[in-house]
């Protein structure tokens, strides 16, 4: 599992570069603006052991979205919590959240098809490589 390095701007004085699950980055938008606090730098980083969570390990929709709302809490004018906000109340929050895990759990999979190394080349049997030019 990647995980997102964006650059949060809390004010002109604080900004913080975390890394994140592709599927929070809507809830930092929400909870800082719309207007660039929130920068996806286009950095991904596998977490190491025991950071954040391990790879390969995807959550479920419900799980996550119960996650999100104990870490981020509620509008304190409202009440409503800041994930419900985000990705909608009960069942549909969960499918959307749900969706978006699906989304990033595909996307890593196509980076990591990309990063694979390519299959070794086979030596040719019965004549001996020519040397390479830049080699000799």
């Amino acid at each position: 599992m990647r995980y997102e390095r964006v650059k949060v701007t809390r004010d002109t004085n604080t900004v913080h570069s975390r890394e994140v699950a592709p599927w929070e980055i809507p809830m930092l938008e929400h909870l800082f603006g719309d207007d660039g606090n929130v920068v996806r730098t286009g950095e991904f980083v596998v977490p190491t052991e025991g950071k954040l969570i391990n790879k390969g390990s995807y959550p479920d929709g419900k799980t996550e979205l119960n996650r999100l709302i104990d870490a981020y809490k509620s509008d304190p004018k409202s009440g409503i919590p800041y994930a419900i906000s985000v990705y909608g109340n009960a069942a549909t929050g969960a499918r959307a959240l749900q969706k978006l895990i699906d989304d990033a759990k595909s996307e890593d999979e196509a980076a990591d098809l990309e990063s694979a190394p390519a299959p070794a080349k086979t030596k040719k049997r019965g004549r001996a490589a020519e040397a390479d030019s830049l080699l000799s």
